[in-house]
């Protein structure tokens, strides 16, 4: 036999909304739910139940067929028209073939004759509240696989973005070495890789509001970028222009030690500023130039924090930026090729 504790085992997280148009049934009935399940709602008739049921989202409704301005039955199509799987459990003072066959054709879980009887209304609602239990379980456990699931595919893509990152590196080194034709490349590496040198005594970093600043700016650009190749939306390129003219505005405060990479980065925001151009090369090579933006967000950010610490008035410095400041011009030149030097050769400084 059923007993209320076993009820209650499945019963006392859920919802219910309990419809009885009999005032005295439906308080002395609903003392016994109310003992039973986490939140019970009443109505007297199918209309006030149909109202709350579109308020609220319930986990079984149970409700009785013979009642005023909107009987049971109506009342149950109406629910299954907004919910196919609601759980409902019908009452009935009847035990005509014709109204039982209506309550099953509505997709009535199960049913109740009245007068009500204890141990037979505990052994008609154990079921229906254990698939109820189970069915929320359920739904709770693939809402936590899909946020973990969208919590590794972030850190998948965040991994991809490093290694197109790495790749693209890869590409400028070789370009690098094509544009040195006449130099010795062991001495040109060993000069790009050479131990940094500070100027004499001099001290200059970024300084903390400017670094806040770019910090917010270079996680900003990508996302706004690949909002665009979404949505379609051109307020995101006008976005991304004005934060690489701040960008640029900002390393200028630093003058010489990041002239070159500001300007090219004030080059990029001038191509961009064509609208029609970056969207027509935005729209046709998406993932060649987003992996461009990663990479070259990827290293200011690099920049942003070592420099924010040690002095960037270095003898190399040039060389430092150099790869990112190769990586704005690719963009340039994809975006307007007559801006290229001849041969595809970019000047740096």
């Amino acid at each position: 036999m059923i007993s209320p504790k076993d009820v209650k085992t499945f019963s006392q997280d859920l919802s219910l909304l309990y419809v009885e148009d009999n005032d005295t049934v439906r308080e002395e009935t609903a003392e016994i739910f109310k003992l039973l399940f986490a939140k019970v709602d009443l109505a007297n008739n199918g209309e006030e139940g149909l109202k709350k049921y579109n308020d609220e989202k319930y986990d079984i409704v149970i409700t009785d067929i013979n009642m005023p301005k909107i009987n049971g039955i109506e009342m149950i199509a109406h629910i299954r028209e907004i919910n196919p799987e609601q759980k409902i459990i019908a009452i009935s003072a009847h035990d005509e073939s014709d109204i039982l066959i209506n309550m099953m054709r509505n997709g009535v879980s199960t049913f109740i004759l009245k007068p009500i009887n204890m141990n037979e209304l505990l052994q008609i609602i154990y079921p229906v509240c254990r698939d109820a239990a189970a069915q929320n379980l359920n739904a709770q456990l693939f809402e936590e696989l899909n946020e973990e699931h969208k919590k590794y595919k972030k850190i998948v893509t965040k991994l991809m973005q490093h290694l197109r990152t790495v790749e693209i590196k890869n590409e400028q080194i070789e370009k690098l070495y094509a544009q040195t034709n006449h130099t010795d490349q062991s001495q040109m590496l060993q000069e790009y890789f050479a131990k940094d040198e500070e100027c004499e005594n001099e001290k200059v970093v970024f300084l903390n509001d400017d670094t806040e600043e770019m910090v917010d700016i270079l996680g900003e650009i990508p996302d706004q970028l690949s909002r665009y190749v979404t949505d379609k939306e051109v307020r995101y390129i006008h976005t991304v222009r004005e934060d690489i003219g701040k960008l640029a505005n900002i390393l200028y405060h630093y003058t010489p030690f990041l002239d070159p990479l500001a300007k090219s980065l004030e080059e990029l925001a001038s191509v961009i500023e064509d609208e029609k151009e970056f969207i027509l090369k935005l729209d046709t090579k998406p993932d060649q130039i987003l992996s461009l933006f990663d990479a070259i967000c990827i290293d200011l950010s690099l920049y942003v924090k070592r420099f924010s610490i040690e002095s960037m008035a270095m003898k190399n410095i040039h060389h430092i930026h150099q790869p990112t400041t190769l990586s704005i011009q690719q963009i340039i030149g994809i975006i307007r090729p007559d801006l290229a030097d001849d041969g595809g050769d970019i000047d740096f400084f």
